[in-house]
């Protein structure tokens, strides 16, 4: 069968990418011929809060992609129409996350529905974590065209229904890629949590950092915040001088390479995920790759991969107290062990992912669900 992906993908950078990545990479082991279209950059300078696009990792995750579009630039949007409709793929699969590549996306849709291509958006969030007023026009612009859609969480499926009433929706888990996956037994008897990814407000790292006074009054521990800023490091840097928690807390403000993802991950003995929102998360998904386990806000999809009490701990989001509580209750009870155990048991771990089953089920004009 043939399939067509469409969206970031080496030399861009980002967990999309990443996903875009593993996704071909299956989809072709399977048997398939797989056509990858991405962006040749994705942000005007004006609205991009990092430092590059680009990913100098020296592990590279190149998916073979042909970067031809510009999301502001409609011809190339019509080079990108031609190019797939020469491949003639059985299906078209476009990455979707956020509200400002909705022209780009319902512009091809439409152009490939009129070719009688097949349209599945793969949702890695329906709405984006900062709203704007336009949101809901420009999603339901780029949805409307689409046969079917995959969801990562079930949250994120309820979300879709609101604004996509009737639309045939899977779900899958969300997988990560093997290459963050450690290859050795860590002994994880340091007791260092883990804060990892880009730093914006929804993802809560205030509410972490107002929690560690009360860890550290209770237990020796220490907190690793490894991933580039999207809201301003100041900020926080001054929160932690105020709170008095400096010596135990590491700010590491740089895009990590991917060559450094499974270190990290295995050194940890917790990943804390004090997020504001979520739909899903693919940090949790190298966790559980990992035998990770995590502590979430019961937020969105957060709590569908984290079983409280078996694999990890959750609490109320925005709650500093009980966050605070559930790192304690996690270090002095050494539930690491335990966690990791039953993670390690369990299935579903994200490499057993059927995202490329579904695809290929809808493809031939089916549906398989998770």
């Amino acid at each position: 069968m043939k399939i067509t992906i469409v969206g970031p993908s080496y030399p861009l950078r980002g967990g999309i990418a990443h996903h875009v990545y593993w996704l071909q990479k299956r989809l072709t082991d399977r048997g398939h011929e797989v056509q990858v279209i991405s962006f040749r950059k994705l942000y005007p300078g004006l609205i991009f809060p990092g430092t590059s696009e680009t990913d100098r990792s020296s592990l590279k995750l190149d998916a073979g992609a042909r970067a031809l579009l510009t999301p502001l630039n409609p011809s190339s949007w019509a080079k990108a129409a031609r190019v797939v409709k020469a491949f003639a793929p059985h299906a078209v699969v476009f990455q979707w996350w956020q509200p400002f590549f909705a022209p780009v996306v319902g512009t091809l849709a439409r152009a490939f529905r009129r070719a009688s291509l097949k349209v599945i958006i793969e949702c890695h969030n329906v709405f984006p974590h900062e709203a704007t007023p336009a949101d809901r026009h420009l999603i339901k612009y780029a949805f409307s065209p689409a046969d079917h859609f995959i969801t990562h969480s079930l949250s994120d499926r309820r979300e879709l229904e609101t604004i996509a009433p009737g639309k045939k929706v899977s779900v899958s888990s969300l997988p990560s890629p093997d290459e963050f996956y450690g290859q050795s037994d860590p002994s994880r008897e340091g007791r260092t949590a883990l804060f990892f990814g880009k730093v914006r407000k929804y993802k809560g790292l205030g509410v972490l950092l107002e929690a560690m006074p009360r860890v550290l009054s209770e237990v020796e521990c220490r907190l690793l915040v490894s991933g580039e800023f999207y809201d301003p490091v100041e900020k926080y840097r001054k929160l932690i001088a105020d709170l008095g928690i400096a010596g135990s807390v590491q700010l590491d403000d740089r895009y990590v390479p991917n060559e450094e993802v499974p270190d990290l991950f295995e050194k940890a003995d917790v990943l804390v995920l004090p997020y504001l929102s979520a739909t899903q998360s693919g940090v949790a998904r190298i966790a559980l790759m990992n035998s990770l386990p995590i502590i979430a806000a019961r937020t969105g999809g957060l709590s569908e991969v984290v079983e409280d009490k078996v694999t990890g701990l959750l609490f109320p989001p925005g709650d500093s107290r009980s966050l605070a509580e559930a790192m304690i209750s996690y270090f002095k009870n050494n539930l690491g062990p335990v966690f990791a155990g039953n993670l390690r048991a369990s299935q579903e771990t994200g490499r057993d992912c059927r995202l490329a089953e579904i695809i290929e089920a809808i493809a031939l004009g089916g549906a398989l669900d998770k």
